[in-house]
Formats: structure tokens, C-alpha cells, sequence
């Protein structure tokens, strides 16, 4: 296919190194569709931390996961408004127990006398707002504006938000190769990652491309944007590795896998 060729930049071409002969004319993914696939991961991996550190603050504080199944089984009324007494001492206990600088005064004299109905007139009597805050080596309270900060120091699971990148590298290389070069955003967006050679994608492949995405995030983003203008819409992680992103169509297989 000649470089002045109209399909360039809307499907495979020949271009600049050995491709698959049976990969030529393969529709490409458009920029729109990778951002919108790149997004729905991020917000996989967001889910998935948050749950992650659901399950180990469940796992380290078992009393406050039993009060939270008391408080959603609690008919309405008095039983509700008992358990959620409950709930409220436990969570402030937790906080009271990692940073006994957090709370209030009269909530800690609460917590530590154990009178759970004292506590859930201290924290009535203000308008709390919890911010999740990994990235806080520690956490704050604003009296003033009853902002809650919860930092690392009190939420057991990640240290800190730099943690984060292991997560992110390990999601895109496991997913991209069990689903042969498809994560769930790019399933959702019906598209796929495959190697300009025709070869199937290893786990070194999808590991090396995930991180390339550091390579692509070094340039400013302009990595990302080479997808804009590059003949096979190839950012510098599918260059690291040799390969596109490709539409799929119905009926219609992309890889020989």
C-alpha cells in the first residue's frame, strides 16, 4: 500500500517495519475509542483498589464490617438509629485508635469512657465531610468546616498512592494477555491489542507495553497523541513492542490465535 495511500492512518499499512501480510487492511482503533477504552480501565483499577482496601480494613477490623451488616439489617426506628450508634463508635474508634490526634476532644473522651450515645451527639452536632485521601501521609480534620482528610496513617492497605503504579502496570500486562490483548475497557470498546508480526501476544509483550505507558506519560502526554498522526496510530508503548490497536468487527478475527 503506497504512503499516499487514503486509508493511511485507518488501517494497517506496511509501514515502517514488517508487518503480517495477513494483518494489512485490518481496521484501526481510532484515538476516541483507545482514550474511552484507557478510561473505563482506570476506572477498573480505582474499583479495584477501593475494594482491595475494603477487604483488608474489613479483615483487620472485623467489629466495624459486623456493625456495618447490623446498620443495613436494622429495621427502621429505634433499632436503626441504635446501630447506627454502633457503626459511628467503631469508625471513630478506629480513627481514635491509628491517630489519637484526629478527633474532637469530647469524641475522644466518648470513645475512650466506651458511651456510644456521647458520641453520636458529638459528631451530630457537626456536618462531617470524608475525603479519601491515599496519597495524605496523614490525616486531618478542620473543625471550622468539619472537613474529615483520611490519609494513609488510617486506612490500612496502601502507604501510600505511589503504591499505586505496581497495581497499574500489573492490571494492564495480566489483562492484556488473558484477554489476549483485550483489558475490559477495549472489550468494551470493541477493540484489540495485536503484534504487527502476526505473532500471539506474550506475557513479556504485555508487560513491556504496560510499561511503556510510563514512556508515553514522560513526554508530556505526547506519546499518547502519536496515535493522531503516527501512519498505524502507533504511541511509543506499541512502538516499545511492535504492535497496533485494532477495531474488531463482528464474525471477523483479527490475531491466527
Amino acid at each position: 500500500m503506497k504512503r499516499g495511500s487514503p486509508d493511511r492512518r485507518r488501517v494497517v499499512t506496511d509501514e515502517p517495519m514488517f508487518i503480517d501480510p495477513g494483518l494489512l487492511g485490518t481496521p484501526l482503533a481510532s484515538p476516541a475509542r483507545r482514550a474511552a477504552a484507557y478510561v473505563a480501565d482506570l476506572v477498573s483499577i480505582v474499583l479495584l483498589v477501593i475494594l482491595f482496601i475494603a477487604a483488608v480494613n474489613a479483615v483487620r477490623y472485623p467489629a466495624l464490617l459486623k456493625a456495618c451488616g447490623e446498620y443495613v439489617g436494622a429495621k427502621p426506628g429505634a433499632a436503626k438509629e441504635a446501630a447506627g450508634r454502633k457503626l459511628g463508635a467503631r469508625f471513630y474508634g478506629i480513627l481514635h485508635e491509628r491517630n489519637p490526634k484526629l478527633v474532637p476532644a469530647d469524641m475522644k473522651a466518648a470513645i475512650e469512657s466506651g458511651n456510644d450515645s456521647a458520641l453520636a451527639a458529638s459528631v451530630s452536632a457537626r456536618d462531617f465531610n470524608v475525603v479519601l485521601e491515599l496519597d495524605a501521609k496523614e490525616s486531618t480534620f478542620d473543625e471550622e468546616s468539619g472537613l474529615l482528610r483520611l490519609g494513609s496513617d488510617v486506612v490500612v492497605g496502601f502507604k501510600r498512592f505511589a503504591v499505586g503504579v505496581p497495581v497499574f502496570i500489573a492490571y494492564f500486562t495480566i489483562l492484556t494477555w488473558a484477554g489476549r490483548g483485550r483489558t475490559p475497557g477495549k472489550a468494551l470498546m470493541r477493540i484489540r491489542v495485536v503484534r504487527l508480526d502476526g505473532r500471539t501476544l506474550n506475557p513479556w509483550d504485555a508487560f513491556g507495553r504496560a510499561g511503556g505507558y510510563a514512556a508515553s506519560a514522560a513526554t508530556g502526554g505526547v506519546g499518547f497523541l502519536e496515535a493522531l498522526w503516527h501512519p498505524n496510530r502507533q504511541t511509543i508503548h506499541d512502538r516499545i513492542v511492535g504492535t497496533v490497536v485494532a477495531r474488531e468487527r463482528r464474525g471477523r478475527r483479527i490475531t491466527k490465535s
